[in-house]
């Protein structure tokens, strides 16, 4: 089992490693103050550039300029990106790079609280872009983005596969304190 989990942990360790910069480049960049990343003489505004090209391309609506409309939720995301996601995507690269394929149960319970949290606010923001007007995001666009962009995180990308297995390491690791304990 080690030797899957150690396959495992490195395909997390380079997830880790891809979501830092996406967290930088793309989540985290409307908490920036405007004139650092908007303005065309501005030091970040390739930023601003990236944010066009992936809006264009696209059409997601939750990084569309107004007047399209932000679900109250997503505001909770980005914060959720900040004071949660960041943290535990630089301790785990930390963690994964010094014991992939021997985690410690600490370890195991953040990375399942990180992939429960990463499905469900995944799943709501694939809900919300499933339920976007037609007339302003066709059904192509759809299609990239609930099968291609966010489908892909939510399943294959970290969320379900870091969850189930988070979940079954830490299943095995209790099961086997109760058989020692009942020995006892």
């Amino acid at each position: 089992m080690s030797s899957t989990w150690y396959w495992l942990d490195k395909l997390y360790l380079t997830y880790f490693l891809i979501h830092l910069p996406i967290l930088f480049c793309v989540d985290l960049v409307p908490l920036y103050p405007s004139r650092l990343w908007v303005p065309s003489a501005s030091p970040l505004h390739f930023l601003y550039r990236l944010r066009v090209y992936y809006i264009e391309t696209y059409n997601d609506q939750f990084f569309a300029p107004p007047p399209a409309p932000i679900p109250s939720f997503f505001t909770l995301f980005a914060f959720l990106e900040l004071v949660y996601h960041l943290p535990v995507s630089v301790w785990a690269v930390r963690a994964l790079y010094r014991g992939a394929g021997n985690l410690d149960g600490r370890a195991e319970l953040v990375l399942l609280v990180y992939g429960i949290e990463t499905a469900l606010t995944t799943a709501t923001c694939m809900w919300e872009a499933y339920l976007w007007d037609p007339v302003v995001v066709t059904a192509q666009q759809k299609v990239m983005l609930l099968g291609g962009l966010y489908g892909s995180y939510l399943a294959v990308g970290i969320a379900v596969l870091l969850t189930a297995d988070m979940y079954a390491r830490l299943l095995m690791r209790l099961s086997a304190a109760d058989i020692r304990k009942k020995i006892q």
